[in-house]
């Protein structure tokens, strides 16, 4: 099975290359201009229109759907950002599995390797669907207002714009079109960062298959040679035990450039979800269940705890098959190798104790306990 990762997140990667998120082959340094000048007219505005009104904002109590949505902008430029700047980087870790050499043969492989694109799949279009239907919201709630007149998103201005015409349908545009960019971007990147996760969970399990089987796949591959068994089996299975340790040292490298293009993505995307899902809890206990808003808040925030749950789940996966790394040696016939291959098994098994933990800007876990402890947002509610 080649370019497993294509094809688990074909949709993914075919949005955030239309967005100026994922470089092309082709035409990188015009495309580099493209990403960039789109980010910054999509982004910049609407982060710099929000900073300033919440600097100039005289009651910060009185919040609505706008000011949630203006939160995660300001959030989601410095979450974006290491996508237009290190493009090619990040896509060489994206496709890290698609090399020649992961290509799966035993049907057992293939089985784990086919559910975890399935995996990526679904997620990826359950996601992007939930944040489609989210932009619907934004854009419904528009037409609710009272004053049809007044820009979708609550932005400080030093005097009236409405006067201006030129100004404020230009100043409408970009605050509807960094929306748009950012519900794509985020719609896209955020099941592909938690599936890269799920990859490279799948890759460990298929290093523990073939460990925990590694005498008999070898006696199947001597079943019809002619060779004394005896004499060449040793060898063939420390031959297989070195492949297995470098392997593992792959897999280490991929999630060490994993923390590393997307720690800072995932810790933006923390902080920017923990003060939108606070303010929601807020507006929840001044809002009748009756209000379109109140449905409209739901949606958010049920998109919120999935992406901070895409995130924490994957990351408890890698954490958990790392952990049982041992347990997968301990349960093959390591007792009939030679010394060698032992002393292999062992310095395997004392490297996997090393917890493959991924962190979030190097300081929260990617676990469920972390999804589970929220601790951001209890602050936040002390301080309210």
């Amino acid at each position: 099975m080649e370019e497993v990762v294509r094809q688990s997140f074909t949709l993914n990667l075919t949005v955030m290359k239309i967005i100026g998120l994922y470089p092309p082959r082709r035409y990188s340094r015009l495309y580099k201009v493209y990403a960039y000048t789109l980010y910054v007219i999509a982004m910049m505005p609407p982060t710099i229109f929000g900073i300033l009104h919440f600097m100039f904002s005289e009651d910060l109590t009185a919040i609505n759907y706008s000011d949630f949505v203006m939160v995660g902008m300001i959030f989601y430029a410095p979450k974006l950002f290491p996508f237009v700047l290190n493009g090619d980087n990040i896509k060489k870790c994206i496709h890290y599995f698609d090399a020649s050499h992961y290509t799966v043969l035993k049907h057992e492989h293939q089985k784990i390797i086919e559910d975890c694109v399935h995996n990526c799949q679904r997620n990826s279009r359950v996601f992007f669907l939930g944040c489609i239907v989210g932009l619907i919201g934004f854009i419904g709630q528009v037409f609710f207002r009272e004053d049809v007149h007044k820009l979708p998103l609550n932005v400080w201005m030093p005097q009236s714009i409405q006067k201006q015409p030129i100004l404020y349908y230009c100043i409408y545009f970009l605050l509807v079109m960094g929306v748009i960019y950012a519900v794509f971007a985020c719609g896209t990147i955020d099941p592909l960062i938690g599936g890269l996760s799920n990859h490279a969970t799948s890759q460990l399990q298929v290093l523990k298959e073939n460990l925990c089987h590694l005498d008999s796949d070898v006696d199947k591959e001597l079943a019809s040679s002619c060779d004394e068994i005896v004499t060449i089996k040793p060898r063939i299975i420390y031959h297989k035990i070195k492949l297995c340790v470098r392997r593992y040292q792959e897999i280490i490298d991929f999630v060490g450039d994993y923390q590393k293009y997307f720690s800072p993505v995932v810790f933006s995307q923390l902080m920017g979800s923990s003060l939108v899902i606070g303010l929601c809890c807020f507006q929840f206990s001044k809002m009748d269940v009756l209000d379109v808003n109140f449905f409209i808040t739901v949606n958010q925030l049920g998109l919120l705890f999935f992406q901070i749950f895409f995130y924490c789940y994957y990351g408890t996966l890698l954490i958990e098959e790392n952990n049982t790394l041992s347990s997968a040696i301990y349960m093959s016939k390591w007792y009939d190798y030679n010394i060698i291959s032992k002393k292999a098994l062992l310095i395997l098994m004392e490297r996997s104790k090393r917890p493959m933990v991924v962190t979030a800007g190097k300081i929260f876990d990617l676990s469920l306990q972390t999804f589970t402890t929220v601790k951001i947002i209890r602050i936040f509610h002390e301080c309210i």
